[in-house]
């Protein structure tokens, strides 16, 4: 699991878990490692990113998806927006806007030739999207918006139908080092035994009635697990698709990122909001 979109001043926070079987020691495709290396605002990698997350929604579905509001549909759904406005969802691109459709075709026969190989099944992909207006909700309910990121995980873990025998890899939330507490209020029905807790891993066995399953979070996640990098991924593409609706929505012709960056200060700085509140659209914290 990892998560996308933490501290932007526009956009969702983004969670995404990717479930999948490997046997052996963690392998990685050839271009998918660190998110941070295989992404950045330029319109080679939004393609790659595009073309991955294509190849993901076919190995999970067993069909290519139509658009990129299928593929959104697939991993998280749309939430009900709390203002009826939408601003977020109302505009989510339904065409491929960053790739061709050779080019996703072929990665995905690659990505699926490659898992074939090394005998890797991807089970399941969800993510859960978390407005501005939830999110400042909830600091105004005075929750540190560290542990929205955190409830999520929790979240993504309660929902796989069997965790027995499960590893769950999971980035750092901050520079937490401690979870069990939190384990124990998040995740009531296990007992929590500490593995190890430091700066670089916290590891935590988990008990429940019929199953028991290993859960620990990580610095570096991508760099540990393959499933953490491909769930960084998915994330970076959903919060892409979210941004794409938000610009649309709000009239924006500039390809702004929604991060603390010039390029977005300096349009947030004559955007117009007309009829559209603040609080749905710009983080408070």
């Amino acid at each position: 699991m990892d998560e996308n979109g933490l501290g932007p001043l526009m956009g969702p926070l983004v969670v995404t878990g990717v479930l999948l079987k490997q046997p052996g020691k963690e392998v990685w495709f050839d271009d998918i490692s660190d998110s941070k290396d295989f992404f950045s605002r330029n319109t080679n990698d939004f393609s790659r990113l595009e073309e991955t997350a294509t190849a993901l929604f076919y190995l999970c579905n067993k069909k290519p998806p139509l658009s990129p509001l299928e593929i959104l549909l697939s991993f998280c759904g749309i939430y009900k927006c709390l203002s009826g406005l939408n601003i977020c969802t109302g505009n989510i691109p339904q065409e491929f806007i960053w790739s061709d459709d050779e080019k996703r075709k072929r990665r995905c026969e690659l990505l699926c030739k490659w898992m074939d190989k090394k005998a890797i099944e991807i089970e399941n992909i969800r993510s859960i999207a978390i407005c501005p207006k939830r999110i400042n909700m909830s600091i105004e309910k005075g929750n540190n918006k560290l542990f929205l990121d955190f409830f999520g995980f929790c979240d993504i873990v309660k929902a796989i139908p069997d965790k027995n025998g499960l590893t769950v890899y999971a980035g750092k939330v901050g520079g937490l080092k401690f979870y069990r507490k939190y384990l124990g209020y998040r995740l009531p029905d296990y007992q929590c035994e500490v593995i190890e807790e430091n700066d670089e891993a916290s590891l935590y066995r988990m008990e429940g009635k019929n199953e028991n399953f290993t859960l620990g979070f990580f610095t570096d996640v991508e760099n540990k697990s393959f499933s953490a990098t491909l769930s960084s991924l998915i994330g970076k593409y959903i919060r892409e698709l979210f941004m794409a609706g938000i610009r649309k929505t709000l009239g924006i012709s500039e390809d702004i990122s929604g991060y603390h960056d010039r390029k977005t200060k300096s349009c947030i700085s004559k955007l117009s909001l007309n009829n559209f509140p603040s609080s749905c659209l710009f983080r408070e914290r």
